[in-house]
């Protein structure tokens, strides 16, 4: 099974020509023959894809569009138009009513099931995207199918300049994105560092055949566009490449040249789609990040940092010749929430992260595990680079001025210091033990650094077991 379709036609014709054609397609398909009857069956069945007959007993095609969208559960299901012919009011009219796709009759099978299955990976990408990405996701995709779209970037890449310069100019006269026209198979941007586009429109020249496919192979694989859509425009004569663009990972085919109003319909859904991927993506580096970054401090946190130091114990990092842990700890910070509250001890922490960040070299890690506690890992120190490191982060902490709002003179804070020496495991079962031996180790010599009078180093006396 391929996936769930519902097609609603009320000509059965129509029904039955698509689920034979669908179902040798393995797709699960389902069947409505009125707007009310697809609204309970969509909410029941939940399909993957809709197909829309043109004529409809009980409500216009925008009237069922405008029904699916509205349910939260149904709002980005594809809808495909299926027209009973191509004129180009017909298809202008379906986009406008907010189909994504759009099939015509008489049926061109090997080009309606690639756009279908094009149309369901994106959709189920999407899904899995949504999923991780938290709650809310699907009503900000469900705006993003809507009339407005914010202002996108496009890029024509044309085989003749002058072919994608024409397209430039027309595209300019009816919308509000950013148009650029380069020369296919070259750079996909302007200019180094210049943001790659939303939206590429590849224009295939005339009785290219192979070539076609591999100006959208190469493009599919150029590391700016990997995340763009792509629009492939064909020449009528060239419609047989449709199917396999498409399957390649085109997000669109136009066959022949389409009317200025469908163009604009067309980029602006696919820009719209882009957005909306886009804001996804954001929301997945976001939850990704807050998974391992301490929100205060901008360090990493504990769940980053015990995975982190395991890989090295286990050898992962490469770190055979050994490593340092430390374990610091800020001397008498109760003492300054007491005194000065809570928001200036944030401050102090802030202050310190930095220092910390800011005192060790590229390759370690500072994570903040605790209230005022911070975890130092240093691959490949020995133990006479770790004491260095350990003295110099004491004196710096020690020396800084920390201004605090509502305080005239600077405070001071000190830190004390535990050091513990590692080494690789020959497995990951002994690199775990390795790891909660030497985090005990740094502990113990931390208390000792206390014991002695705080603002100190201790390095333990023993290596971890």
């Amino acid at each position: 099974m391929s996936g769930k379709i519902l097609i609603v036609d009320a000509v059965a014709t129509n029904r039955i020509v698509l689920k034979v054609k669908l179902s040798a397609a393995h797709f699960d398909v389902h069947q409505a023959t009125s707007g009310g009857a697809a609204v309970a069956l969509a909410r029941s069945v939940q399909p993957d894809l809709i197909i829309l007959g043109a004529s409809l007993s009980d409500m216009s095609c925008a009237d069922l569009i405008g029904a699916i969208r509205a349910r939260p559960d149904l709002a980005t299901v594809p809808i495909v138009a299926l027209l009973p012919d191509g004129s180009g009011a017909a298809r202008v009219t379906a986009l406008q009513a907010g189909a994504d796709d759009i099939i015509t009759q008489p049926i061109d099978e090997r080009i309606m099931l690639a756009r279908l299955r094009g149309l369901l990976r994106q959709h189920l990408a999407l899904q899995d995207m949504r999923l991780n990405a938290g709650p809310d996701c699907t009503a900000g995709f469900g705006e993003a199918q809507g009339g407005f779209v914010r202002p996108g970037r496009i890029t024509i890449l044309g085989a003749q300049m002058s072919d994608a310069m024409a397209l430039r100019t027309r595209l300019r006269s009816a919308c509000r994105h950013q148009i650029t026209a380069l020369a296919a198979g070259g750079p996909v941007t302007a200019a180094p560092g210049t943001p790659a586009a939303d939206v590429f429109v590849l224009m295939i020249p005339s009785a290219s055949g192979g070539h076609a496919l591999e100006l959208m192979a190469e493009l599919r694989a150029t590391p700016e566009a990997r995340h763009g859509r792509i629009i492939c425009l064909l020449p009528g004569e060239a419609r047989s490449l449709a199917a396999s663009l498409l399957d390649m990972g085109a997000s669109d085919v136009i066959v022949g040249t389409p009317e200025l109003p469908e163009m604009t319909l067309r980029l602006n859904r696919q820009i719209q789609r882009k957005q909306s991927v886009d804001h996804l993506r954001a929301r997945l580096h976001d939850g990704l990040r807050a998974a391992m970054i301490d929100p205060l401090t901008g360090l990493y946190n504990r769940r980053f940092a015990m995975p982190f130091l395991k890989g090295l114990a286990a050898g992962q990092g490469g770190a055979s010749s050994g490593f340092a842990v430390m374990l610091a700890d800020l001397d008498h910070f109760k003492q300054i929430n007491d005194r000065l509250g809570h928001t200036a001890g944030d401050r102090v922490l802030c202050h310190v992260a930095d220092l910390l960040g800011s005192s060790v070299r590229e390759v370690d890690l500072v994570a903040r595990i605790g209230g005022e506690e911070f975890l130092i890992v240093m691959p490949g120190a020995d133990g006479a680079e770790a004491r260095r490191a350990a003295d110099r982060l004491c004196r710096r902490i020690g020396e800084a001025d920390i201004a605090l709002r509502g305080q005239h003179a600077p405070t001071h804070v000190t830190v004390s210091i535990g050091v513990a020496m590692g080494h690789a495991q020959p497995s990951e079962q002994a690199a775990s033990a390795h790891v909660e031996a030497l985090l005990e180790e740094a502990d113990r010599a931390l208390y000792r650094a206390k014991a002695r009078g705080r603002n100190t180093v201790t390095i333990s006396a023993r290596p971890a077991a």
